[in-house]
């Protein structure tokens, strides 16, 4: 479910969000001059592994998702046949290197490390050196991202109205995305990523919920959801046992394929489709918006996203996490900020 879906979006939304810090380096020169920067996001029209045998359309990412932009890669001025001269074009050799603003067409480096921007943000007019505006735009990117077909939507809402109880208190409520399988080292599932991340044992994550009880013994339900079947079934033995009195939220319906890679998940769960390991994914993505607190390793980019999106766009106010990981990454300290 939502690591199978954060495996294969990963590499778009960081390539995405790469482009916009370029894009927003641009606005704000152009501020600096008086000037309306013009860049525009185009997103390339590749096979999508996960819209493989799309019925809904074409197998890229419009088969789930609105386009990013009208405009496409045919707009642009063809670097292959252009001029080595020419003035329209620009292709960067690394990421930091300078270029004229005029230029119509901006090739970036194909360098998978982003110029990283001081004050990307400044542009919105939010405030300088904000904290706030980076989180907020941060996650306003995501959900731009994230703006789902009606029929994604249609099958979303079914599942969230089936899974979350209409008494259900965000404020009250532990949320807990438990990221394992490929994610960790020591994974060797052909096809699947490669480990990176020392992940904890499932008892620190009891631990937290425990700290949680005790800052807060107003909480009366916790939401689970894992991309590992094995891991979910066990944490929820663990729950029963040892907090009996929490009322536990399943995402109903998750494929929980085991894996993270996007590429071949027809291979790991028999007659389960891409289309439902998206819906999946995205169902547990927005069944904890309805949480205030959060035990998870912001190591991984999707458990880092449904922090990030909690912050700006759950249901619950002061949101607090705990990351019980050790290692980090681009979005951990957007995750973990406020954090107890």
């Amino acid at each position: 479910e939502d690591a199978a879906w954060a495996h294969a979006v990963s590499p778009l939304v960081s390539f995405s969000l790469s482009l916009l810090d370029l894009h927003t380096k641009n606005l704000a020169d152009a501020a600096e001059q008086s000037e309306a920067g013009h860049r525009i996001l185009i997103n390339d029209d590749k096979l999508f592994p996960m819209a493989k045998g799309c019925e809904h359309g074409p197998e890229t990412r419009e088969c789930y998702f609105e386009p990013l932009t009208n405009c496409k890669l045919s707009d642009v001025d063809d670097y292959e046949t252009a001029d080595p001269k020419s003035t329209k074009i620009k292709i960067l050799s690394k990421p930091d290197e300078e270029y004229d603003r005029s230029v119509r067409t901006l090739y970036t480096s194909d360098s998978i490390w982003f110029r990283k921007v001081k004050d990307m943000y400044s542009w919105t007019g939010l405030g300088f050196n904000s904290q706030h505006s980076t989180i907020h735009m941060t996650a306003a990117c995501l959900a731009y991202y994230f703006r789902v077909k009606p029929w994604l939507r249609k099958e979303i809402d079914e599942r969230l109205r089936r899974n979350i109880p209409l008494d259900l208190n965000p404020q009250r409520t532990i949320g807990v995305p438990i990221r394992r399988s490929d994610k960790c080292h020591g994974h060797a599932l052909e096809g699947s990523a490669s480990g990176e991340l020392e992940c904890p044992p499932l008892e620190e994550y009891l631990k937290k919920v425990k700290e949680f009880l005790a800052f807060d013994p107003r909480i009366e339900n916790v939401i689970v959801t894992s991309e590992d079947k094995s891991a979910c079934e066990e944490f929820l033995e663990i729950l029963n046992k040892e907090l009996p009195s929490l009322r536990v939220i399943q995402n109903i319906g998750d494929v929980q394929q085991g894996t993270g890679s996007g590429s071949k998940l027809e291979a790991y769960t028999e007659g389960s489709s891409n289309a439902q390991v998206v819906a999946s994914a995205l169902t547990s993505l927005h069944m904890h918006m309805r949480a205030r607190y959060f035990v998870l390793t912001s190591k991984s980019t999707w458990t880092s996203t449904i922090a990030v999106m909690a912050r700006v766009y759950g249901f619950a106010s002061e949101v607090i996490v705990f990351d019980i990981g050790p290692n980090k990454n681009t979005f951990a300290h957007l995750a973990r900020r406020g954090c107890a």
